[in-house]
Parts: C-alpha cells; sequence; structure tokens
C-alpha cells in the first residue's frame, strides 16, 4: 500500500494527499484504493470531495442540476486575485440554459469537417520538428516536439499565429495548470496576476484588430458573436479565449508525451503498429482512456447528495476523476493491461460526459493520429527514463511530465551490393 494512504477514521474523510509526490508520479495505485474502500470521500489540501468509481463519476457529470460546473471559477474568478484579473472561464463553467448558447458560439470551428482540414498544417508541424530528432543522443521531446507541435496548431486555430510567441503561451499555460481552488502563496499570486495582466492586454489589442479587420479564425467568431442579442464583452471574450488556448494546449502536449512513454515501455506496441498502421486510431483511444492527461474535473452541490452511502452537503467541491473510472474494473475488464484490441474503450470520460463532453474532443484524436503517424513512420525504437527517473508535473489537474528526454532510433538496413 502506497504512503499516501491513510486509514479513514471516519466514512467519507480519509485526508489522502493528493500533492504527494508519489500520487504525481503514479496516481493510479491511489484511485484504485480509493475506488475499493473510500469511494466518495475528502481529499488535501484543499479538503474538497473526490468521485473515483465509474458509475459515481458518470453521474455527477450527468446531472448539472445537483452538480454545478460554477465551481470550477473559483480557481480563476476568486477573491484572492485583483478584480482586474479575474476572468470566468465561460463554457467549462456554464450550466444550463447558459452553457448551450456560449457553446454553441464556437461549435463550428470544432466540427468534424473544420478539424479536418487543418490535417495538412499538423502534418505539416510534425514533419518539419523532425530536424529536431538527434539519433546519436537523446531527444528533449517536450521541447522539441510536443510544445511546438501543439502550440503551432492552437495559435493557427484562434488567429494568433503573428503575434505572441510560444515562450509566452507556455509561461502563462504553466502557471494556469497550478491553480488551486485554495488560497496560493503570494508568491504565486503576485507572478499569476502579472502574466495574467500581460495577457489581458494582449487580447485586448487581438479583439481590437479583429473588429477593424475580420479574419478566418476564431477570434472574429468571438467578436462577432452574440447571446441574447449582445455582444461578448472583453472579459467575457478573455475568458473563452483563455480556456480554448490553456485546455487545448497542456492536454494535447501531455497526451503526446504519455504516449511516447507507453510506446518506450511496450516495444512490441511500436512493432505492431509499424506493420499496421491502421491501428493507430485504436492506440490513440487507448491511450486516452489508459493515461488521460487530464485527471478530473470540478463541481459544487446545489444540495446535499448521498453516493456510495456518503452525504455530500450543500456547497461543496467535488472532483470527478476521471482518470479513475477509466481504470475502474466495473467499466473495463483488466483496466490495468493496455488492450489495443479493447471491445469497449470508448467508454472513457477522457473528453468528460454529458452536456460538458469536449467540444476540442475531435481535434484532439486528429492531433494525436497525426503526430503518431509521423513518428511512427519515422523511428522503430523509442526510449525514455524509467518510471521513478521521470521529472512530474506539480498540477492538481494534469497528470503529465515537465521534461522527457527519449532516445529515438532507426534500424539500419544494409543492403548487400551484388557481385
Amino acid at each position: 500500500m502506497s504512503k499516501v494512504f491513510k486509514k479513514p477514521k471516519n466514512k467519507g474523510h480519509s485526508g489522502i494527499d493528493f500533492h504527494y509526490s508519489g500520487f504525481r508520479a503514479d496516481p493510479y495505485t491511489t484511485f484504485e484504493y480509493m475506488r475499493r474502500f473510500n469511494p466518495v470521500c475528502m481529499i488535501k489540501p484543499d479538503d474538497m470531495w473526490a468521485v473515483s468509481r465509474a458509475t459515481d463519476v458518470e453521474y455527477v457529470l450527468s446531472n448539472p442540476q445537483l452538480f454545478s460546473s460554477t465551481g470550477i471559477n473559483l480557481g480563476y474568478d476568486s477573491e484572492w486575485l485583483s478584480e482586474k484579473c479575474r476572468a470566468p472561464r465561460l463554457i467549462l463553467s456554464q450550466d444550463p440554459p447558459e452553457h448551450r448558447q456560449y457553446r454553441q458560439i464556437i461549435s463550428d470551428v470544432f466540427s468534424r469537417e473544420s478539424v479536418e482540414s487543418l490535417a495538412p498544417l499538423m502534418q505539416g508541424a510534425a514533419k518539419s520538428l523532425l530536424i529536431n530528432f538527434n539519433g546519436n543522443s537523446p531527444t528533449e521531446f517536450l521541447q522539441q516536439f510536443a510544445y511546438p507541435y501543439i502550440g503551432k496548431i492552437m495559435r493557427y486555430l484562434v488567429g494568433l499565429n503573428e503575434t505572441q510567441t510560444l515562450e509566452e503561451i507556455k509561461k502563462w499555460v504553466e502557471l494556469e495548470e497550478q491553480v488551486t481552488f485554495g488560497r496560493p502563496a503570494d508568491e504565486f499570486i503576485k507572478a499569476y496576476e502579472a502574466i495574467t495582466l500581460k495577457q489581458h492586454k494582449f487580447y485586448q489589442e487581438v479583439f481590437k484588430a479583429r473588429r477593424k479587420k475580420p479574419q478566418d479564425d476564431l477570434v472574429t467568431v468571438l467578436v462577432n458573436a452574440e447571446v441574447d442579442h449582445k455582444k461578448l464583452t472583453d472579459k467575457e471574450l478573455y475568458g473563452i479565449m483563455s480556456l480554448i488556448v490553456s485546455a487545448g494546449f497542456s492536454t494535447g502536449v501531455q497526451m503526446l508525451n504519455n504516449g511516447v512513454i507507453q510506446l518506450s515501455r511496450r516495444p512490441e506496441l511500436v512493432a505492431k503498429l509499424k506493420k499496421s498502421p491502421e491501428l493507430v486510431p485504436a492506440f490513440i483511444e487507448e491511450l486516452l482512456r489508459f493515461s488521460p492527461s487530464g485527471i478530473g474535473t470540478m463541481r459544487i452541490t446545489t444540495e446535499p447528495v448521498v453516493l456510495a452511502n456518503v452525504t455530500i452537503p450543500k456547497g461543496e467541491m467535488v472532483m470527478a476523476l476521471i482518470a479513475s473510472a477509466n481504470r475502474d474494473p466495473h467499466r473495463f475488464s483488466n483496466p490495468d493491461d493496455f488492450d489495443l484490441f479493447r471491445p469497449n474503450t470508448k467508454r472513457h470520460m477522457t473528453f468528460g460526459h454529458g452536456i460538458h463532453n469536449c467540444i476540442g474532443a475531435a481535434l484532439a484524436r486528429l492531433e494525436l493520429k497525426v503526430a503518431f503517424d509521423v513518428l511512427l513512420q519515422e523511428f522503430d525504437t523509442f526510449s525514455c527514463p524509467p518510471h521513478e527517473d521521470l521529472v512530474w508535473e506539480e498540477s492538481f489537474f494534469v497528470h503529465g511530465v515537465s521534461e522527457l528526454p527519449v532516445q529515438f532510433s532507426k534500424t539500419k538496413i544494409v543492403v548487400k551490393e551484388e557481385v
């Protein structure tokens, strides 16, 4: 049993520590314990509730009248932030009927047809980054491929290609990932507010430019959109842009990292995918189930709710552990096995469930498919450090690494000259 576990003194109050370094490296041992012995319990350090079984996670995400999404804003529209730095994460943090109105604004941008039109851009970006790979020494995959690949796609999609640098986006997203629902250290608040003000100023200039000169991008769609016959305010626009960029950026980057880690651990899987590239979509779907970059999502109770014989009071923060639900043996047989031919893989909840099912799911799947198609065509072996030697992110929500040295290699084929 991992030392992160603490035997509960009272049902529902185990105080499991999600900020323990061992949890960041391997949350799944903790999740297994929770599903078996404490499926609804309190977690540290923010003293919120966590729900770990698939049926309960599904219930939380399916009932916005009991579990409101507005709780997500406690980290971004909080009293510890100065007023000028607050920006609710619209769409993600909204309940019906407002949620549908705002989601509809960007639905066309993320339609399957629109996403598929980005395939040539993705292929060009992935192939251009192969120049960064050194066959004689490990490549820092996170910096040399994952960040620039996802960064180019996201910047093009939202229309920031010509103005904001990748380094600026990375710095901002890294701080976004560390936001929690309790008051953080003063040093963090200072750093977060400084970069948020810089982001606000940058986006305001972009919004102003698009109003004067529309372009074929998401920013133009947003500045021209209306809800109840009213244009969105700059604060609303910033909230939506922040959500799309930060969510799409960090989760995409870490899914690439998680995929490379799994291929490094399973050379037989690499050989199978190279022999049958049509199986790459199945690999991606099982990867999304087995090792999602997002640990869970937040809700707040609107009234007392009983789950797994535990009463969660009204007004309590609840974390629906999507990553745990994806490994629930009552949903997936042998869930800790990576099974390329798993018949019900798509029942995973990595993209959420219910009305908040991720609008960018098709984009994420295509990003991963194109990237792994290119990597598997180019390389025969993938090798990264052992799990215990990897450096893991300190994010409360994202499971991923902060660096990833990988040795990529090709099999040398010697052609004998005819005599």
